[in-house]
């Protein structure tokens, strides 16, 4: 059995020159800061640099979880989903990329150098701060104009972190070939479609270009245009998903979480804290960030003898109901957890005091509105409990006292990043709890109310398409007697089984949309409904119902989906006001 670190020892003990030309192996594009500031020590030194000044030696990081530990020990106010992005880019700076893989360094004059990889990994404690982190590289061009770089290569220059691989259409022969002064021919085997890579990279050179004052912001909406989605369905937030982590990027707050009108930051996380810093302002740690996986889960054990021929994963199935066209299981995405901060009044803003405020301030804000509580929060805006009249009345206090003078209460208080069951207790013992974002700062409050009418939404598509489907079911089934009355059978020829099925317990609800397509079956319903109109509308509820599934992808454009399936159970109900 070979593991990967072995695999690795052995290319490099075959050494450089076997490995350029077309026997590359893998090929990394090592950036030299925002504004390239590690770029001359690369090129005048021979070298690929990391960057992240603040983190020693790890040439004792010989697990992922010893360079974990020392990633979070020099960065302890980042973000763990940032730490993570920048584990998995360490790690493979540090102990995935062997000796005669290629490197690619993207130039400020918008040129690249491409260069082979000669050394392992070196800490250089004598080095400036930044340049500490090295592995040496033999330059074989450092002017590659990108005009010499095809648009679909060139767009995967585009991610914006510190450490990625290039992988996509041929990259590393391709490089290879410019290396040695040869052009670019392209990929044959490239699909014609790259909208979605050049939407994604597009908008990654907008982040790099955008300055601290004026980040790139945009609805959700927009957001999701960019990969031509109208709705965040599993399919569209796993390809957004996984763009967002191979161009280094992220959402503020995260675009799942937010209703689909709501304005959200994009902002790069697979910079180098110095990069990092200087774009955001402020650490990680106090931004909500949106939870994308790691591009590189940890070190990689491979055992080439247990490496299958066939990829079978992606086989066709084959299936008698298949071929028959019938309606396969959707796929089962991972569960998404509906977290509080999918609540409207969870993201709203609240009139609050602070500690320091006069009291009076409290009277006058529950006055005017008519409010039993107010949050208080500290100078810096965080929730530190809540203001009520019994607090205010019992407080014997001079005229001039402020807020911290009378009997706050501690309040529990719910992240928006949590699952929204997990605050129904104290909604429940309580009436209300407060919202806090993942740094502590106040960002709504979660009433009775506000839940019950969320689960009202969540549970009104279901009873809708439970009752609809009920009806359509035994009226196919009433117009498949008829047929079989008159002609002495289904008239169905071959699909007698699922006649059965259809009477007894129901078939998929594409059965129930070609059955109505049939001319005879449509004849014998007797509905008074332009068939063909009729059917794409039960086409178009299919399609919702499939939706539902995945219970809140509904979300974006939940009113007319419901009414969509209104209408329809309002139709069945002109025709069979009995069932």
């Amino acid at each position: 059995m070979i593991a990967l670190a072995r695999f690795a020892d052995n290319h490099r003990s075959i050494g450089i020159d076997s490995f350029m030309g077309d026997d590359v192996v893998r090929a990394w594009m090592v950036r030299a800061g925002a504004n390239g500031e590690r770029e001359d020590a690369s090129l005048g030194e021979g070298l690929t640099i990391a960057g992240w000044s603040e983190l020693g030696d790890l040439t004792h990081c010989l697990s992922w979880d010893a360079l974990r530990a020392e990633i979070a020990k020099a960065y302890p106010r980042e973000s763990p989903r940032v730490l993570n992005n920048w584990q998995g880019q360490l790690w493979r700076f540090r102990s995935v990329l062997v000796p005669g893989d290629l490197v690619v360094l993207p130039l400020k004059d918008g040129n690249v150098a491409i260069g082979y990889l000669t050394g392992d990994y070196q800490y250089r404690a004598d080095a400036a701060p930044g340049l500490r982190h090295v592995r040496s590289v033999k330059w074989s061009r450092k002017d590659v104009p990108r005009s010499e770089i095809r648009a679909d290569l060139r767009a995967t220059l585009g991610s914006l972190l510190t450490v990625s691989e290039l992988r996509r259409f041929d990259a590393a022969s391709r490089l290879a070939a410019l290396a040695d002064g040869k052009p670019d021919l392209g990929n044959p085997d490239a699909p014609e479609d790259l909208r979605l890579l050049d939407g994604a990279a597009a908008l990654a050179e907008k982040v790099a270009e955008a300055s601290k004052d004026q980040p790139v912001e945009l609805t959700v909406r927009d957001f999701l245009s960019i990969w031509d989605a109208v709705s965040r369905s599993s399919k569209a937030v796993t390809a957004i998903r996984k763009d967002l982590a191979e161009f280094g990027l992220s959402t503020v707050p995260p675009f799942t979480e937010v209703p689909i009108d709501r304005t959200i930051r994009v902002i790069p996380i697979g910079q180098a804290p110095e990069a990092e810093r200087q774009s955001l302002g402020q650490e990680t740690g106090d931004l909500e960030l949106e939870n994308v996986e790691p591009d590189d889960p940890g070190p990689e054990i491979l055992d080439i003898q247990d490496v299958p021929t066939d990829d079978v994963s992606g086989a066709e199935s084959d299936s008698e109901e298949e071929q028959d066209g019938g309606e396969t299981e959707a796929p089962r995405a991972a569960p998404v957890v509906v977290t509080v901060g999918r609540l409207p009044s969870a993201r709203s803003e609240l009139k609050s005091v602070r500690l320091s405020d006069p009291l009076t301030r409290a009277v006058e804000l529950m006055s005017e509105h008519s409010f039993d509580q107010l949050p208080v929060l500290d100078d810096d805006g965080h929730l530190r409990g809540s203001i009520t009249w019994r607090e205010i009345g019992a407080t014997n206090r001079p005229a001039n006292a402020v807020v911290k003078d009378a009997a706050v209460l501690k309040v529990r208080a719910v992240r928006t990043d949590e699952p929204m069951v997990d605050c129904l207790a104290d909604v429940a013992d309580h009436g209300c709890v407060f919202v806090v974002n993942p740094d502590g700062t106040l960002s709504g409050i979660v009433t009775g109310h506000d839940l019950a009418h969320r689960f009202e939404e969540e549970l009104r598509p279901y009873a809708l398409l439970e009752e609809l489907e009920r009806r359509l079911r035994r009226a196919l089934a009433a117009a498949l007697r008829r047929i079989k009355e008159t002609t002495g059978e289904y008239g169905l020829p071959g699909d007698p089984a699922k006649i059965q099925k259809l009477a007894t317990t129901g078939m998929n609800f594409i059965d129930y949309v070609k059955l109505l397509e049939r001319p005879e079956v449509w004849e014998a319903t007797g509905w008074q409904f332009p068939q063909q109109s009729f059917t794409e509308r039960m086409d178009r509820v299919r399609t919702i119902r499939n939706m539902t599934m995945h219970f809140h992808e509904l979300d974006d454009d939940r009113a007319s989906a419901v009414e969509e399936i209104r209408i329809a159970l309002k139709m069945l109900k002109t025709v069979q006001p009995q069932v």
